[in-house]
Parts: structure tokens; sequence; C-alpha cells
């Protein structure tokens, strides 16, 4: 089973603004609080490019889990798209479109996470949860970059 929740909202900054610092997945923790991200982990410092792969520690929902991902999509400043897998076989994509609107930008932030057998029990409980987290964290981001002098 699949669950897949997509949030959108306004961000008052440039698209490249916005892209660049959701790209910024060494800062991921600071922002994706709900969702869980504890840690990235990197070769590089350098720009995410399509094929990266690192190590995402996370705990959310009362487990902890090390998901080994990679960077699917890098197309600057529009699209980026990480797919991961944890050790229990929980597979996520997080794919995040930004448009162009009314002089800032929208973020359309999709989560889709696919789930084995031993879990689908799980996921009713696990739905609405995903569906909150990732909410407040687009929010956070959004309040971020407002936050920060415009450029």
């Amino acid at each position: 089973m699949t669950i897949s929740v997509t949030i959108e909202t306004d961000i008052a900054r440039p698209r490249d603004v916005v892209f660049a610092a959701l790209a910024d997945v060494d800062r991921w923790s600071e922002w994706l609080i709900a969702t869980g991200i504890i840690r990235v982990t990197r070769a590089s410092s350098a720009a995410p490019v399509t094929g990266e792969r690192m190590t995402i520690d996370q705990r959310a929902a009362g487990r902890a889990s090390t998901v080994q991902a990679s960077v699917t999509v890098v197309e600057a400043p529009a699209r980026f798209v990480l797919e991961g897998r944890d050790p229990d076989g929980i597979a996520t994509v997080l794919d995040a479109d930004l448009i162009a609107a009314d002089g800032g930008t929208r973020l359309r932030w999709s989560i889709r996470i696919d789930l084995p057998l031993r879990y689908r029990a799980f996921e009713s409980m696990a739905a609405p949860q995903v569906r909150r987290a990732a909410a407040l964290d687009v929010e956070a981001f959004r309040r971020r970059l407002a936050s920060t002098a415009a450029p």
C-alpha cells in the first residue's frame, strides 16, 4: 500500500532562492522536524547532483531508521526528487516542484511512502500522521524563508 501526500504553499521568495534552500539537504534537520529528520550524511558539501547517494537518519512515529537515499532529479530551479529505502523495506519518494507565481514561488511538496506487506495494517494510522508532519514541515520551511532578508 502507498501513503501519498501533497502539500502546496506560496513562498514570497524567487524560485532560485527557494530551490537553493530546499536543495540544501545538509540543513533539512532544521526544518523537517515533524518528519523526524535528525541528520543527513553525504560525501560532498557541494549542491546535490542527480545520482548522489546519502544516508538520512530519521526518528518518527516511535521508530528510528536509517534511510539509504539517492537524488533522482535535480532540475534547478524547478524540481528536486529524492528516493530512499530503510532496512525494513519502507520506500519513500520526496518530490518538490517549484513554480514561479506572482513574484514568488509555489512549492508543491509530495511524499509517497510505499509500505511492505507487514506494515500495511498500520497504513490507516500512519497516513494522517504523515499528512500532518508534511503540512507542519512545509509551513516551517515557508516561515524559515520568510524570516530571512529578501535578496
